[in-house]
């Protein structure tokens, strides 16, 4: 039988119960995420929160508090030790596991919040569906993905947004700013210029607040391009362009305000 591997966290809040028999982990073996091979678990010392493991230079202890960064590897499916363990587990949070296995390694462990990885987990399985959500779930999914930080992982979900959306005729202005921002946020100004062009170029239908955010998404990528290109004035002068555009409606609005410093700072040069 093949191996079993097991999350440390479950296997740390296991032993901080009642139910814990430390005899059920014989055979078993931890894995700390540094050494070359699981380390065979040799004992659990309860009173000190510790497990001992036969390391290649001898006994080494893991503290409880540091399982959540290792794996408990069990000889086989059938060990008694994990069923013990998983059963530590309740329902919700087998179904949040669930979610984040089907993740996969695309995705940080753990998120923020559970609501934001329940968020993560229906934008991703939407895309992988093929559908396009509606707009009213869009914007707390876009909101769970930057408070993770997850840009690259937003783009390619705001991308598939954009082409199901083309491909029958619906309103995207908030899917252009969504995409653009995650593309600008990814350390693609290229890309996130050419998707406001597009969006302008479709004369779609936005709303002031919408050109607004767009048009400074876009100034903000000019303005990456420049500094990345060691100065190319053409793009400061698309800068100015898309940050007019922007002020023209939002002129008070904090990130338009930094845009034009920016601006300012980038044509003055260096010293």
């Amino acid at each position: 039988m093949s191996e079993v591997e097991i999350d440390g966290r479950l296997l740390q809040r296991w032993l901080k119960t009642d139910a814990a028999d430390p005899a059920l982990l014989d055979g078993c073996a931890l894995d700390d995420g540094e050494s070359d091979e699981p380390l065979p678990i040799l004992e659990v010392d309860l009173a000190r929160q510790a497990l001992v493991c036969g390391g290649p230079k001898g006994r080494m202890r893991f503290p409880f508090g540091r399982l959540p960064d290792g794996l408990l590897v069990a000889p086989a499916s059938d060990h008694p030790a994990v069923a013990a363990v998983r059963a530590a587990v309740s329902p919700q949070e087998r179904a949040h596991q669930k979610m984040r296995d089907e993740l996969g390694p695309e995705y940080p462990r753990p998120f923020a919040t559970v609501a934001d990885l329940e968020a993560v987990h229906a934008a991703e399985m939407a895309r992988r569906d093929g559908k396009l959500p509606e707009r009213a779930l869009r914007g707390p999914w876009v909101r769970a993905l930057k408070r993770n930080e997850l840009h690259r992982q937003g783009a390619q979900l705001a991308q598939s947004w954009r082409e199901l959306a083309n491909a029958c005729g619906a309103p995207w202005s908030d899917i252009a700013l969504h995409l653009a921002w995650f593309q600008r946020a990814a350390g693609h100004p290229n890309r996130a210029i050419e998707t406001a062009r597009d969006f302008w170029r479709s004369k779609a239908p936005a709303s002031q607040t919408e050109t607004a955010m767009l048009a400074t998404v876009e100034a903000a990528a000019w303005i990456d391009r420049f500094e990345r290109k060691g100065g190319a004035p053409p793009d400061l002068v698309e800068a100015r362009r898309a940050a007019a555009k922007a002020y023209a409606i939002s002129p008070t609005d904090p990130e338009i305000q930094t845009v034009y410093q920016r601006l300012k700072s980038a044509e003055a040069g260096p010293g």
